[in-house]
Order: structure tokens, then C-alpha cells, then sequence
């Protein structure tokens, strides 16, 4: 069984179940979670019921069977079982599932207050730890518009995971809604340096940029990537602006910060334009150096989708 077990034959395992009689408690344990793997969660409980009327009572018993329980919408007892589960060892994992118990039956207060206590209480940092830390922030930032709540559980995310580039585009998201445009470079800066020594997110290194803000406009969402490499030749981009449809499924329009030819020195560096079907459109908008806020360009943006500019 033990070998069985470790090798995750699970349907070789459920093959053994009239010998089960004279399983350990343990075996037994493991029998049902064969039997959950195969999506069986009846009897999955079934002989975790048996494992532990033989004293087999470890956390993962409780929490495996809260899981199965969940499955089956049987809340109230997998929070119980969970609840078990986290007292004897507070891991990250069991807590993501009672978090995402209480998001499925939609009371937000227990979630928050679970995710809360995962953060400061989980025994172990590992990837459960990393997507509670994003449930946390994207709560505060999202619903909560309270940035500084979110900003708090980034950076904290960060010095646990300094690695963990997700939550550096996060921060810098935060910053940026909070108007804390120089902190929110200070992070593109040290994510930079991800990107110049190759180390970002496949994805990223391609498109050459990082998701750095986002706002609304009337019932739409504008998204700012801003790129890597610092514009050197005409048309070289700053930043690209996305208008997102109202289903939130697909870009609408697609605007560019690009550099433009200075004549003189007071003429602007940068030009915001668009692509469209049959071409290439500027805007009589101009910034007169790379040293504009997120500020200027939201106003700018929004100014061109209210057809205030042409």
C-alpha cells in the first residue's frame, strides 16, 4: 500500500478495498484519499470515517475530509473539519480552502478574516501561502479601495518572496491608484533589473513591459503598460494605453506614448497616438520630457475618450 501510495496509483489502491478489513488506520487514510482523487468523495469519507475510529487522527485526515465535504456542499462540515485541521497545524494550504469556502457562500467578512489570520499565523511560506497574499492584496486593492492595506501585504509579499515578480506589478499597481507615482518607480526600477538580467516571466520578457495602473472611464476599464527599454529612436513606445470593452473580454482602442523629433528644445519629447484600421493617428497632446506622472496621462487619456481632443 505504502509504495502504491507514494507512486499515486490510486486505481490500483481502490482495487484493494475487500482487503480493507484488515487495513491500518493509516492504510485506511489513504485508501480514501485514493478514492478522492478519483472524484469519489463519498467514499473517501467513508474510510477516512474508518482511519480514524482506528486512531489514525493526523491534520491532513480533518482537512482532506473538510475537502471532500466541500465538494459534496456540505460547509458547515468541512469548516469544522478544516477548523481541526489549522488548529493542530496551521498551514497555508488548509487555510486557502476554508478562505475559498467562505468566498463560494459569499461572506466576505469571514473571508477576510481568515485570510488575515493566514497571513500572520501559516506556519509554512510556500505557494499557498503566495496566492493567500494575493487573495489579501487584490481584497484590499479591488474591493476595498484601502491601498494602504494592500500596499502593506505586497511589500510584505515581497520581502518574504523577493522573487515573487507578480506581486512587484501588484505593488506598483497600488502605488499608482494611492498617487505614489515616485515609490511606484522606485519597484519598476528594481523589476528592471529582472528584466535586464532575463529573469522575468516569459510573457514579459516578450511584450517587453509591465502592467503599471489602471482606472476607470465611465463603465470601462483603461489599463497602462509601461516598457522596459528607455525610447531611443522616433516611435519608440513609453508607454501603450488599453481601452477595454465593456464585457471586459477584449481591447478596444490601443493608444501609444511615443518619442517624437524635437525641433527646439521647448517642443514636447513624447506625443500620445493610436493605431487604428488604416493607419497611425497623433494627438495634439505632448509631454516635454519622460518625467510626466500617471497623473497627466490619465487626465490626457480621458480627455481623448470624451472626444474633448480630435
Amino acid at each position: 500500500m505504502e509504495k502504491l501510495f507514494g507512486e499515486e496509483k490510486y486505481k490500483e489502491i481502490i482495487a484493494l478495498e475487500n482487503e480493507s478489513v484488515n487495513f491500518t488506520g493509516e492504510e485506511l487514510y489513504q485508501l480514501g484519499f485514493a478514492f478522492f482523487r478519483e472524484e469519489n468523495d463519498d467514499k473517501a469519507i467513508e474510510y477516512y470515517d474508518k482511519a480514524l475510529n482506528k486512531g489514525y487522527t493526523k491534520p491532513h485526515i480533518f482537512f482532506y475530509r473538510g475537502l471532500s465535504e466541500m465538494y459534496m456542499k456540505k460547509y458547515n462540515e468541512a469548516l469544522k473539519d478544516i477548523d481541526k485541521a489549522i488548529s493542530e497545524a496551521p498551514l497555508a494550504e488548509f487555510y486557502y480552502e476554508k478562505i475559498r469556502i467562505y468566498k463560494i457562500n459569499k461572506d466576505i467578512v469571514s473571508e477576510e478574516k481568515t485570510f488575515l489570520e493566514a497571513l500572520s499565523k501559516a506556519e509554512q511560506k510556500d505557494d499557498w501561502y503566495k496566492k493567500i497574499i494575493g487573495i489579501a492584496g487584490n481584497y484590499y486593492y479591488v474591493e476595498k479601495k484601502d491601498y494602504t492595506k494592500s500596499e502593506e501585504i505586497y511589500k510584505d509579499g515581497i520581502a518574504e518572496f523577493p522573487k515573487e515578480y507578480s506581486f512587484y506589478t501588484k505593488l506598483i499597481k497600488t502605488l499608482n491608484a494611492a498617487n505614489k507615482f515616485s515609490e511606484a518607480n522606485q519597484y519598476f526600477d528594481k523589476i528592471k533589473v529582472f528584466y535586464d538580467n532575463k529573469e522575468l516571466p516569459e510573457e514579459d520578457m516578450k511584450f517587453k513591459n509591465l502592467s503599471v495602473d489602471e482606472f476607470a472611464w465611465k463603465n470601462q476599464f483603461v489599463n497602462v503598460h509601461r516598457y522596459f527599454d528607455k525610447p531611443k529612436e522616433m516611435l519608440d513606445a513609453l508607454y501603450v494605453v488599453y481601452l477595454i470593452d465593456e464585457k471586459g473580454e477584449k481591447v478596444e482602442r490601443k493608444f501609444k506614448i511615443e518619442k517624437t523629433i524635437q525641433i527646439e528644445k521647448k517642443d514636447p519629447e513624447f506625443v500620445i497616438c493610436e493605431e487604428i484600421n488604416d493607419g497611425h493617428r497623433t494627438f495634439p497632446i505632448g509631454f516635454k520630457n519622460d518625467s510626466f506622472t500617471l497623473s497627466s496621462l490619465r487626465s490626457e487619456i480621458i480627455r481623448i475618450l470624451n472626444k474633448e481632443i480630435k
